[in-house]
């Protein structure tokens, strides 16, 4: 049974999603193909002034009625047949519902004339969804069978074997056909066949190679993306080595282990400690983005981000108070609802935010946080009136190694990586953030800036929830 399966469809999901589809959609044409019937037997002879026989109305009416139970039977058992290779499945399904369709339609072209049946055109139709999803072999054999039928009954009703059906009032003259009109007409009607045949299997077997390449290629470039990450994690974490014993050296030398030092040389050990500081922040935050794009979230709990901000503001006290920043603070949620994530992280995404608000503010600034709820989600709303981001670049800022032009200017030290850690865990529990300068509360002189975190409520508990549901039933 696998020789069904067409050797460029590989990737096995992709290819039986398309035929579960498929059959779905020939189930829909053929309740519109009876109602096509139903028209063509009743209003035939109100709107097309033409008349059937006896044998006619009565042959395509049971026609229409054999039709409208055989797709009522496939529908019913089509959910039960499942997509298992070796057994019969969805595909084998197609197949069925392709014959029985092709020995509908060639009866129904018998009653209407065969050769000078409209209906004819029909068996194209056919030939373009079967080479959809079935291998070249099956449909090129089936399509050889039509032209073989067919043929066979044109030839019998020219020979008069069998009888012919003509629909009264649709031919002006009963034509008298040739053999050699009938061998001209096989011939085209045989080649045409073939012909889209041909051309539709050969498109879709280069569409099915072309997303098969897509998908290669998208799982080596995650494979890059892993190995980069490792590579990173590997050379960042040597490098960090030696600059914590630079600073381990330094904290011996200031704390004055060694013997008393100067003022003047206290100050520049003080400024390389602070260097050796921030290029241990920057390599813990390259650190923390490298995890974060090899591994899932694996730690998840409830949080109540009322304590989570609280903390982020005893450990930024001294700073908003060096600066004289006024810190306003106000949640304006009915029901304290909490939030699900990994607390470190959630902490590390809000403390920079803040940290930055801080840093890129002036003296005498104005730092507001706002809590409210909004279509299941919960709104953090953080802004500023410090200096601000120009227009043209916020959306750029959550970019690595990103640093706005009037930041790099007024403060040469940084990163840019910062932000770009906060939207990758942000978006890793499917949270949204944006950035928007000027500020709500910020002014000509200090523009501000203000940053949106819409955290989501009841759908990270759900997928946190699903795991564990799934290992109880594994258990079970």
């Amino acid at each position: 049974m696998l020789r069904l399966v067409p050797e460029w469809a590989r990737y096995y999901d992709e290819f039986w999603d398309a035929v579960i589809r498929r059959n779905l959609w020939f189930i829909k044409l053929r309740y519109f193909f009876v109602f096509l019937i139903a028209v063509f037997l009743i209003g035939g002879e109100i709107l097309l002034n033409f008349s059937l026989t006896v044998t006619q109305f009565v042959g395509i009416t049971i026609i229409g009625v054999i039709v409208l139970v055989y797709n009522i039977t496939i529908q019913l058992v089509r959910k039960r047949i499942g997509c298992v290779i070796g057994k019969f499945n969805c595909l084998h399904l197609s197949l069925v519902q392709m014959i029985l369709d092709l020995i509908s339609l060639m009866i129904l072209i018998y009653f209407t004339g065969t050769i000078e049946s409209p209906m004819y055109m029909f068996f194209i139709f056919q030939m373009v969804i079967g080479s959809l999803i079935l291998p070249g072999y099956v449909i090129y054999t089936i399509a050889g069978f039509i032209i073989a039928i067919f043929s066979m009954l044109v030839f019998l009703q020219h020979f008069q074997i069998i009888k012919t059906h003509l629909i009264s009032g649709l031919l002006y003259n009963i034509p008298v056909n040739k053999l050699t009109y009938i061998l001209l007409f096989l011939t085209v009607f045989g080649s045409m066949l073939i012909f889209t045949v041909y051309l539709a299997n050969k498109i879709a077997r280069s569409l099915y190679m072309r997303e098969q390449q897509l998908r290669e290629s998208l799982d080596k470039l995650n494979e890059a993306e892993i190995a980069k990450q490792k590579y990173i994690m590997g050379v960042v974490h040597e490098i960090k080595t030696p600059i914590s014993a630079v600073q381990s050296l330094l904290d011996i030398v200031l704390q004055k282990f060694l013997g008393p030092i100067s003022n003047e040389l206290e100050k520049k050990l003080e400024r390389a400690k602070l260097r050796t500081s921030e290029a241990l922040h920057l390599i813990n935050n390259i650190l923390r983005i490298s995890k974060l794009k090899l591994l899932n979230i694996t730690s998840s709990e409830i949080l109540d981000v009322n304590e989570i901000i609280q903390e982020i503001f005893d450990k930024q006290t001294e700073n908003v108070k060096t600066k004289n920043i006024e810190l306003k603070y106000e949640d304006k949620r009915s029901e304290k609802k909490v939030i699900v994530g990994d607390k470190v992280l959630v902490e590390l995404a809000l403390s920079n935010i803040l940290a930055n608000a801080v840093k890129y503010n002036l003296d005498g600034g104005v730092i507001e946080i706002v809590l409210y709820d909004k279509d299941n989600y919960l709104v953090i709303e953080i802004c500023d009136n410090g200096i601000g981001i120009p227009k043209e670049e916020t959306e750029k800022v959550f970019q690595q190694f990103y640093r706005a032009s009037n930041i790099k200017k007024l403060i040469p030290e940084g990163s840019g990586l910062g932000l770009a850690l906060v939207m990758e865990i942000i978006q890793r529990y499917k949270g949204e953030i944006k950035v928007l300068s000027p500020s709500r509360i910020g002014t000509q002189e200090r523009p501000g800036t203000c940053f949106y975190i819409k955290w989501p409520y009841t759908e990270v508990i759900e997928e946190h929830r699903r795991p564990k549901l799934e290992s109880i039933r594994e258990g079970v």
